[in-house]
């Protein structure tokens, strides 16, 4: 397993520059991150350490834009004075950089990090190099582009971009044995060395192997069409499974589509996952007011927050910005709203001079405040995530016989965000502010009851406790 990759960023990207003197390919941005820096990421997720950059068209640009102290990576800087030549010639120059097997990756290519953890895990045995390739052919966005390659038992026969007959696609990675630097100095004996001569040779010799990446994603972001295509999928990979039923057919499509005017501005998900609070917030001072004309306001905000809370999510992960601290600082975010709402539509109750109002307000406000008791125990004893998809994800794979526990399962649905913030607002369409509270009471209740009895040991010492206390014994 090698923990070295070499990224070439040398060249022009003539077809994707606006002008002359316009910035370097690699420091076009993608889901309003630059290419060479999600490349690093993606590298450092799966297990790269130390990264060899070459660069030559517009080097300082580059090399002023990546910190490795903030990307966490060792970074080494190549010059490349010959950048006009065939990509063999960058491979070259960071010959002395590179003492083992090492990764090679294209600064302008899109990648899934599984991809790559797979491709340096994988043994090299007689083969001097092996490419990742993508079978899908169907799934190509730029066919007529594409390196097109022959693969017959996980070896590389033939490939370029002419070939009529083949069955994969060159993704841009390679795991690299030192081998390849030899083979790229043959053959610049006769013309300027270029990667594709370089595998032409291993594959004549029968030691170019492959590695197929089966389902995961990849883009060769080289034209302003393959670049709205990589967006698109950055975007889209945003939806989850865990995605309510109003979510999955609804605040996607808003949060995605806000999302990704977001991403081209200076925020970041923290300080929309505050502005996603503030409008919270603003909800619940509406509903308090008990009126008509505010309820329905505040409730339309209140449905608006919901969709909101997507869009910071998807900004850190499509920036992998994500962080423990942004995952509970979205769950602090979306239970103060909650909290703000609820007491909101209480005090409105009360101001309608409703005649129960104290009596339901109490047993709303005990239900949501036992629900975050439990939901915050459960988070830091038992998960090692700020995340409430993590209580969800471990509540969905505790299997159970219980009649009880499988009905709540099956209405699960209606304990989500997505799907009470809309309920809540037809209820406050048809002016039944006590409507919203009753239901706030029965799905509190229902809902830290279920999660005591899912996980009975909730308030003993976790696994991890008593272990440390077993071993401070010791």
């Amino acid at each position: 397993m090698t923990h070295q990759a070499l990224i070439i960023a040398a060249g022009f990207g003539s077809r994707l520059q606006r002008h002359d003197g316009d910035i370097p390919k690699p420091l076009r941005k993608v889901g309003g991150m630059p290419l060479i820096k999600r490349a690093i990421l993606c590298g450092k997720e799966a297990g790269i350490r130390e990264f060899v950059i070459v660069v030559g068209f517009q080097k300082e640009k580059i090399i002023q834009a990546l910190d490795e102290k903030k990307l966490g990576v060792k970074l080494t800087f190549v010059e490349n004075p010959e950048w006009e030549k065939p990509n063999g010639v960058s491979v070259l120059k960071a010959k002395p950089h590179l003492l083992e097997n090492f990764v090679l990756l294209m600064s302008d290519h899109i990648f899934e990090p599984r991809t790559l953890a797979k491709l340096i895990k994988a043994p090299l045995w007689e083969n001097k190099a092996i490419l990742a390739v993508d079978t899908k052919l169907e799934s190509i966005f730029d066919m007529d582009d594409a390196t097109k390659v022959v693969v017959e038992k996980d070896q590389i026969k033939e490939i370029g971009k002419e070939l009529k007959n083949y069955n994969a696609v060159d993704t841009g990675m390679f795991l690299c044995s030192q081998e390849v630097f030899t083979v790229l100095e043959e053959t610049s004996k006769t013309k300027a060395p270029s990667l594709s001569n370089g595998i032409r040779l291993l594959a004549k010799r029968n030691q170019m192997g492959s590695m197929d990446v089966g389902n995961a994603f990849w883009q060769d972001v080289d034209t302003k069409g393959s670049l709205k295509h990589a967006e698109r999928f950055l975007l889209n990979s945003c939806r989850k499974p865990t995605d309510g039923l109003i979510s999955r057919n609804f605040n996607r499509y808003i949060s995605l589509f806000i999302t990704k005017y977001l991403l081209k501005t200076s925020l970041s998900a923290n300080t929309v996952t505050f502005l996603t609070t503030l409008v919270g917030v603003t909800s619940g001072i509406l509903v308090a007011q008990g009126t008509y004309l505010p309820l329905i306001v505040g409730a339309f905000l209140f449905k608006l927050s919901s969709i909101l809370d997507g869009c910071d999510g998807e900004m850190s992960r499509i920036t992998m910005t994500s962080s423990k601290l942004g995952q509970w600082l979205d769950t602090a975010s979306d239970n103060f709203t909650y909290v703000c709402f609820f007491i909101g539509a209480v005090v409105g109750l009360f101001n309608q001079g409703h005649p129960h109002a104290l009596l339901l307000g109490s047993l709303a406000l005990l239900g949501v405040g036992m629900t975050l008791l439990v939901m915050f125990t459960y988070l830091i004893k038992h998960t090692d995530s700020g995340s409430l998809l993590a209580i969800q994800k471990d509540f969905q794979q505790n299997q159970t016989t219980s009649p009880f526990k499988k009905f709540f399962q099956s209405v699960s649905f209606m304990t989500k965000r997505d799907f009470f913030s809309v309920t809540f607002l037809f209820m406050a369409l048809v002016n039944r502010l006590d409507w919203i509270v009753l239901s706030t009471i029965l799905g509190a209740h229902a809902m830290w009851m279920v999660l005591i009895s899912n996980r009975l040991g909730l308030f003993k010492a976790s696994n991890q406790e008593l272990i440390k206390v077993h071993s401070l014994k010791e």
